[in-house]
């Protein structure tokens, strides 16, 4: 599925935002950026951890087998370092580990659904993430934050989600995550960040990286 980039918003009046979420692969042209700019970070699994790298990330143009003639080469591929599940560029960001909760994430499906609330134990505080009324949400303890863009059907809809990863990417000791979403013939990924979060939210949308297929 080619992936469609779309962490800001364009206009007259408003500076589309910087990019700051990654995923790499493979998209058609209008897609996704040719030109990224430097800064990135890869968030990689390490042995019994999770580390941010600085990114080797690299673009080239690629040929669209969907709507490319015979010669032609419109698409886009980003890659960096093997095992990245994300490029990350934020001014909070560290090289080195990053503290995580005591779970697996790599290769590990972990869908959300109302039913089955999935429960984080992090820095001595439980959250949990979940499902009500088909709106993803965030919980520690008395308070909740639901969690834009992240919608779940019933049994019937194309609209599922998963916790891609979660842990505190930007060092204030709270909880961040990596959601994974999908639709009917789209799909895409949204970073969630705590220290970004007003009042007494957990944590703020910072961006989205999704699209549709072909």
């Amino acid at each position: 599925m080619a992936l469609l980039l779309a962490t800001g918003t364009a206009s007259a009046e408003v500076e589309p935002e910087p990019l700051s979420l990654l995923i790499p692969g493979d998209y058609h042209g209008d897609e996704a950026p040719f030109s990224i700019g430097a800064g990135w970070f890869a968030l990689v699994p390490t042995t019994g951890s999770w580390q941010l790298v600085p990114a080797q990330a690299k673009v080239e143009r690629i040929h669209d087998a969907v709507l490319d003639a015979d010669g032609q080469a419109t698409g886009v591929r980003i890659t960096a370092q093997t095992d990245a599940i994300a490029l990350l560029r934020l001014p909070d960001l560290h090289p080195g580990k990053v503290n995580t909760p005591n779970m697996r994430f790599k290769g590990i499906d972990k869908p959300l659904s109302s039913a089955s609330p999935i429960a984080i134990s992090f820095n001595g505080s439980l959250y949990h993430v979940g499902v009500k009324d088909s709106q993803a949400y965030l919980r520690n303890g008395s308070r909740t934050t639901l969690l834009p863009d992240i919608v779940v059907g019933g049994p019937e809809s194309d609209d599922s989600a998963s916790l891609l990863w979660a842990g505190d990417l930007d060092g204030d000791g709270q909880l961040d995550l990596l959601v994974s979403y999908s639709g009917y013939n789209s799909g895409g990924v949204c970073l969630y960040i705590s220290s970004k979060a007003p009042g007494s939210a957990l944590v703020h949308r910072i961006a989205c990286h999704g699209g549709v297929g072909c």
